[in-house]
């Protein structure tokens, strides 16, 4: 089915296969100059980004995000590629934190912690979705409802979450959720890009800027512990554009940190960070409401998967920027907090904006 105009397209077709318990419905968005965004209700996930190719390149165009060659394990996604993650995105010490004056345990899969939600979280699930369409933008809506005592979360929470394209090469990705109970949320979405194209190495040659001054102090087990690192004169300091690999060497497990935006608040959007492919001139831009961001190099891809250009996915092929809020902070009072009360209304918008195409 496609719907279109002389501007904007949607798309749609359904992936049917012996092994899946519920076909895959897939949305594919495309703007003017040829930026197509193809986007899945398992998950409500980036399935595929790709961008025109430049004038003196053969290829019709150039995929910009890390996916599977196989379905099966797209379907498993054991590195997260693409999903909508929450209720709390990140991990959480101990899975648990204390609520009213009650111990509220979840559901472990990091150890004795818990990762982006659970094993079961919302990132598993089928999405309702419904397209719509304007004169500079097409649209995917996503919706569903996580009932309370999922993952060990009290309340049950209606999320909402629209992907929409416009002519301007922005993607924009709008994050609602109400509950009818106190319950902690943090969602973000966890695309590995690669802005060079995911036929390449690895992203190491390419240039990263964040505008934070700041990272969140780590345990052992990668859990914030709340304090607070300066990231000046150090390999964690991407405040000036700088290649990823330069001072990665200097790290026992290349970067998976937060970084905490230099802002005062999250009133409107701001841009945090961008990344940079030097050959190509290609860029994509970063604009958040949120306080920050999760960057973390694939450090844990393995090469035991292979990806969807027929090459095992190996370390640092792809990079996550996961803008949300500071991570594990239902264990921090300090921390800004990731409540959200009955009547109260989440919200969260990031925009990758794609430059020099």
């Amino acid at each position: 089915m496609i719907r279109s105009s002389n501007q904007l397209t949607i798309s749609e077709r359904q992936i049917n296969n012996e092994k899946l318990l519920a076909p895959i419905n897939l949305v594919t968005l495309t703007n003017t100059v040829g930026l197509t965004v193809t986007l899945s209700d398992l998950g409500a996930a980036i399935w595929s980004v790709t961008l025109p190719s430049s004038n003196n390149s053969n290829d019709d165009s150039i995929d910009v995000v890390l996916n599977y060659k196989k379905l099966e394990d797209r379907v498993k996604n054991p590195n997260y590629f693409g999903v909508t993650v929450g209720r709390i995105a990140n991990r959480i010490g101990g899975a648990s934190f204390s609520l009213a004056g009650k111990t509220i345990s979840l559901i472990q899969n990091d150890g004795k912690n818990q990762l982006h939600g659970g094993p079961e979280g919302i990132s598993t699930n089928t999405w309702q979705y419904e397209t719509k369409k304007s004169e500079d933008a097409v649209a995917v809506i996503y919706r569903l409802s996580s009932a309370g005592g999922e993952q060990g979360f009290p309340g049950n929470l209606e999320i909402e979450l629209e992907y929409r394209l416009n002519d301007k090469n922005e993607l924009s990705l709008s994050y609602k959720a109400t509950t009818d109970q106190t319950t902690p949320v943090c969602l973000t979405n966890h695309a590995y890009w690669n802005i060079a194209g995911t036929n390449t190495e690895n992203v190491l040659a390419l240039e990263l800027q964040i505008n934070a001054n700041k990272i969140l102090s780590l345990d052992e087990e990668q859990i914030p512990d709340g304090k607070f690192i300066s990231v000046k004169n150090s390999a964690f300091d991407f405040n000036q554009k700088k290649e990823i690999g330069k001072n990665i060497g200097d790290l026992a497990n290349g970067y998976d940190h937060y970084y905490i935006a230099n802002r005062k608040d999250c009133q409107s959007l701001t841009k945090i960070a961008s990344l940079r492919d030097p050959s190509s001139g290609r860029e994509m831009e970063i604009l958040t409401t949120e306080l920050g961001l999760q960057f973390y190099s694939g450090n844990f891809l393995d090469g035991s998967i292979m990806g969807a250009q027929d090459k095992p996915l190996a370390r640092y092929m792809g990079l996550c920027l996961e803008t949300h809020s500071y991570p594990n902070a239902v264990n921090h009072s300090h921390f800004p907090s990731v409540l959200l009360n009955a009547g109260e209304e989440y919200r969260q918008t990031t925009v990758h904006r794609f430059i020099n195409l």
